[in-house]
């Protein structure tokens, strides 16, 4: 997402001509992480790749990073599932070696919304709670993630929003990284289903972390048509949030997968702008 293949849409290459130094982490299960030989590995133990797990791949990633470049502190970038792993990091033990932090389509806690994320996770026999047969992965067919994007946008108009070069190299290049993935009927590649766990907790109105705990300067930024990070969701965390400078912005005719959407600059110009002040 962070580094599409399509020419001109590489959101990495675009921070990286502003100056900036970035780097993107494929976490566990995620990516050239070692995805196949890990999935092998995970088939029993429920849902994998929770937010909390992954934290040890963030801390493990900043310390190379902060190696690498001689920095005392890193920016934090991460969007949708993303957001509530750095938003647990930069409120956790190791929240001094963050220097901003910016959540794109953030989540925090929305009870009551979110229904078809909940019932994707939920035990049949008790819809309170995270089914206990839940996988550790799901597969993704292109028939699901187009229909997954498209249901973010205005009913017929996804082509006026999102180019399908942009489809086409996100969803080719997620294949090229599970190669070992054999699809029901049609080419897949497997998601972790920690994902699912965590916007289950999420949309039961259970925050994974404390937003009151985060003190370096926060950007808060999502589209306005986003159904995933709701707009009510994202100000009631930015009402949370502790940090002394903190800001909220929202762009317009957008939807959850923004930065692959025609609108994606008006995305980069505010996390520029942020960064760099």
């Amino acid at each position: 997402m962070w580094d599409n293949a399509a020419p001109g849409w590489s959101w990495m290459d675009m921070l990286a001509r502003d100056g900036l130094h970035v780097f993107a982490v494929d976490l566990r299960g995620y990516g050239r992480s070692g995805r196949g030989a890990v999935a092998g590995q995970a088939t029993d133990g429920g849902p994998y790749a929770r937010a909390r797990e992954v934290q040890q791949d963030v801390a493990d990633a900043l310390a190379f990073i902060r190696e690498r470049t001689g920095a005392g502190q890193v920016d934090l970038l991460g969007g949708s599932w993303g957001s509530l792993i750095c938003g647990m990091f930069a409120a956790g033990a190791m929240a001094d070696q963050v220097r901003r932090l910016v959540l794109y389509a953030p989540l925090y806690c929305a009870p009551g919304e979110g229904e078809g994320w909940r019932r994707a996770a939920a035990d049949p026999a008790d819809p309170a709670r995270i089914d206990p047969a839940l996988a550790a992965h799901r597969q993704v067919s292109e028939a699901a993630f187009r229909a997954r994007w498209d249901e973010e946008l205005p009913a017929g108009n996804a082509q006026a929003w999102r180019p399908e070069a942009v489809f086409r190299a996100l969803f080719d290049e997620c294949l090229a990284e599970d190669p070992d993935c054999v699809g029901v009927g049609a080419p897949a590649f497997r998601a972790p289903n920690g994902t699912l766990a965590d916007l289950f907790e999420v949309y039961s109105g259970r925050p994974l972390y404390d937003a009151g705990a985060i003190r370096a300067p926060t950007l808060l930024i999502r589209a306005d048509h986003d159904r995933t990070s709701t707009r009510g969701d994202v100000l009631g965390l930015f009402d949370r949030i502790a940090a002394p400078v903190k800001q909220y912005v929202e762009i317009g005719d957008g939807g959850h997968f923004v930065i692959a959407e025609r609108r994606m600059t008006g995305v980069h110009a505010a996390v520029t702008a942020f960064l760099q002040r």
